[in-house]
């Protein structure tokens, strides 16, 4: 835990994603690893201001400079980047009960999910209970895995179809626990197919059939990758590792310094599968919701 502070904080409150990015950047880039959803959220909304029907952005200051930040995009969770100080998680959980108090939950690293849950629970009356713990990984360099039949082609507007298909299911099957908007799919595929270098959707594919899904997209200082699908039928075969493998080495090639991801810890199969091609955890991700 880092140290507590005596000299008074305070929250503010910022209403363009502009001014929060270059506001909040000192405390949000200083480990980019661990913030790297934040930053996919702000680079979405920087890159196409419609990614989300509204945004509320917090950044928490001490002597004038950023120690902390959320952003919330609802009707999703407040999301909380690390602090610099443990207090500016409790100053932040008090300012959201009076600007924000029908908070849904929160998702957050350990261990400032917790945190953030208990003092709201204890001020709310509300109950916290984990929806999902989600291990952060990061990767520099890849290790190549055991080649597989097919190849990978970028994904088209022709292709919508079957990635609205895909991501609904992906949904289905690894983000019940997550609160969804109904048009989140259709947004996602708006602000990704088409995008050149910035963002896009790749698919492994055989003999012109697509059998394996990852989504990427460019945050400062790295690429965030997924999301990851292969339909059930096609599982155990490669096309995912083989794919993530291909992408992420595309990416780190043409200038990235990392790629991220986020996977469900309570699947063994997906984090073997990241760790086997170089992925490395780096911190846990709570998602926490609120009841009551």
């Amino acid at each position: 835990m880092v140290g507590r502070y005596d000299r008074a904080m305070l929250v503010r409150s910022v209403a363009d994603v502009w001014r929060f990015s270059d506001d909040a950047a000192s405390v949000i880039e200083r480990d980019r690893a661990a913030n790297n959803l934040v930053l996919g959220i702000v680079q979405s909304l920087l890159d196409r201001p419609d990614s989300y029907p509204e945004t509320r952005c917090w950044i928490v200051e001490q002597d004038g400079a950023a120690v902390g930040a959320a952003i919330r995009t609802p009707p999703y969770n407040v999301v909380v980047v690390d602090p610099l100080h443990d207090d500016a998680i409790d100053e932040l959980v008090g300012h959201l009960l009076i600007d924000d108090p029908r908070l849904p939950g929160v998702t957050a690293n350990t261990p400032w999910a917790s945190r953030f849950a208990e003092r709201w629970a204890a001020a709310s009356g509300s109950t916290a209970r984990t929806a999902i713990a989600q291990g952060v990984y990061v990767l520099t360099s890849v290790r190549a895995p055991r080649v597989t039949a097919g190849s990978s082609r970028e994904a088209t507007t022709d292709d919508r179809p079957l990635l609205e298909r895909w991501m609904h299911e992906f949904e289905h099957e690894a983000l019940t626990a997550m609160t969804r908007d109904e048009h989140a799919t259709e947004r996602a595929l708006d602000a990704r197919l088409g995008e050149g270098d910035n963002a896009g959707f790749t698919l492994w594919v055989i003999d012109g059939s697509p059998v394996s899904l990852t989504g990427w997209m460019r945050i400062p200082g790295g690429a965030r990758i997924g999301p990851v699908y292969t339909p059930p039928a096609g599982r155990g075969r490669g096309y995912a590792s083989n794919l993530v493998a291909e992408v992420s080495q595309q990416v780190l090639s043409d200038g990235a310094e990392a790629c991220f991801l986020y996977t469900d810890l309570g699947n063994p199969t997906s984090n073997g599968i990241y760790r086997a091609i170089g992925y490395e955890q780096v911190a846990e991700s709570l998602m926490i919701e609120f009841d009551g």
